[in-house]
């Protein structure tokens, strides 16, 4: 006999377990809202472990349930969701039980496997049995934030190894990044632009770059029409024998929509809230990464980027490791930051002055965010060109990445202007 859940649209309520702890319920109700209420129980723990920043009040403990949307989820639970190809990837591959672009349906299909260590479940267990019929195949069920077309794999071990997708309720360790038509050689410029993220000495999650030949089952709605190599990283939200660690990124912790993770905050609102809710050294290090971004030409470090990360009891965040790190400035010649830096989006903008003002925004002591950029470009300079990983970006590429870090190097502080490495 196999099980299988419910079609999600027969689904109106939903469990949201946070690993084995039920945080809280969603009701789809009849004009298709959806309500999201917190359990007594956890509520009684002051909201411990935590599920997000957005939902704690200021004084402690937990805010009132949020207001029921209508035809959206709440903004945390819709953050949970793809975006754009992949959703419709995704839309696609569950076609039949999940109407296009409705979020309910879309998050009852992919619960078993949501960034962090969020669940959805049937609130009444509700199951379909076959017991003469034979039951459907399994499907994928993982969701991840972003566009880009990205599939949470398994890597097998053993003879023949290979990568696989996960189906019905297994889960992937690995996330693979495809190559893209519109972008050549990207996974080689986010696999060099990470490797330089660990040169510096930033958290980075373990990666690696394989060829899709090593892909074996790929529904062909996930299929890409790319040639070239697939980025493969360690998700960090998953242990090392599968357990699940709560993550959630900045547009969860602003309460903002996927659609407005460009403009929903600025990079001071990011850099406050993990001076309070974190550490003023975590509040540096964000510093550090925004440095590295502006001196890279990384235009795409929005709010869905930046994550925290609770470890252990899941009561304390921290500053998730570095991701999704890469120069966009290759194929967006005229791009800029994705978030403003007090007032300017502009690469050349980002000269001492700007960094000041940023640093009294954030409410940062100016000389120690400026000695966090600084020191960032000297690092820079010091790793990036003679960096092993280099080799196997395309050669334009390269020439467009070195060309913006030559261009930044004296703009980002008048300490790193005296770097020998950037007369090269």
């Amino acid at each position: 006999m196999s099980e299988v859940s419910s079609d999600p649209r027969s689904i109106s309520s939903l469990d949201v377990l946070l690993n084995d702890v039920k945080v809280g319920t969603i009701v789809r109700t009849p004009g298709d809202f959806n309500a999201f209420s917190f359990e007594d129980s956890y509520r009684a723990t002051g909201g411990l472990p935590v599920l997000s920043l957005s939902f704690r009040a200021a004084t402690g403990g937990l805010r009132k349930d949020p207001i029921p949307v209508a035809r959206a989820l709440p903004a945390f639970f819709a953050n949970l969701l793809p975006e754009d190809k992949l959703r419709e990837a995704m839309e696609k591959h569950h076609a039949g039980s999940v109407r296009a672009g409705n979020d309910f349906d879309l998050l009852v299909a992919l619960g078993s496997d949501l960034p962090g260590a969020v669940r959805v479940v049937p609130s009444d267990g509700t199951i379909v049995r076959f017991d003469s019929l034979s039951a459907p195949k399994a499907k994928a069920r993982f969701s991840l934030a972003g566009v880009q077309m990205k599939l949470s794999v398994i890597k097998n071990t053993g003879k023949g190894g290979g990568l696989t997708l996960p189906l019905g309720d297994d889960q992937g360790s690995y996330i693979a990044k495809f190559p893209s038509t519109s972008f050549p050689g990207v996974s080689e410029n986010e696999y060099a632009n990470l490797a330089l993220a660990e040169a510096i000495g930033m958290e980075v999650p373990e990666r690696e770059l394989v060829e899709q030949s090593e892909f074996e089952g790929i529904p062909k709605e996930f299929e890409t029409l790319s040639d070239g190599k697939v980025l493969l990283v360690r998700r960090f939200d998953r242990g090392a024998n599968g357990e699940r660690i709560h993550i959630e990124d900045f547009a969860q912790v602003f309460g903002v929509y996927p659609s407005r993770k460009y403009e929903g905050a600025a990079y001071h609102d990011v850099a406050g809230a993990l001076n309070v809710a974190v550490s003023s050294a975590a509040a540096l290090e964000f510093v550090r990464r925004l440095a590295l971004a502006a001196i890279t030409g990384n235009g795409d470090m929005h709010l869905k980027n930046w994550s925290l990360i609770y470890r252990e009891a899941g009561e304390k965040p921290q500053l998730a490791p570095v991701y999704d790190v890469l120069s966009t400035i290759p194929y967006i010649p005229a791009d800029a930051m994705a978030l403003s830096l007090a007032g300017e989006r502009s690469f050349k903008a980002l000269n001492v002055q700007r960094w000041k003002a940023f640093a009294n925004r954030a409410r940062l002591p100016e000389a120690a965010v400026l000695k966090a950029v600084v020191d960032t470009v000297e690092q820079v300079n010091g790793f990036w060109w003679s960096l092993p990983e280099r080799k196997v970006v395309p050669a334009k590429v390269l020439e467009r990445i070195d060309t913006h870090v030559r261009l930044m190097t004296p703009i980002l502080g008048t300490g790193a202007e005296r770097s020998p490495s950037a007369e090269r």
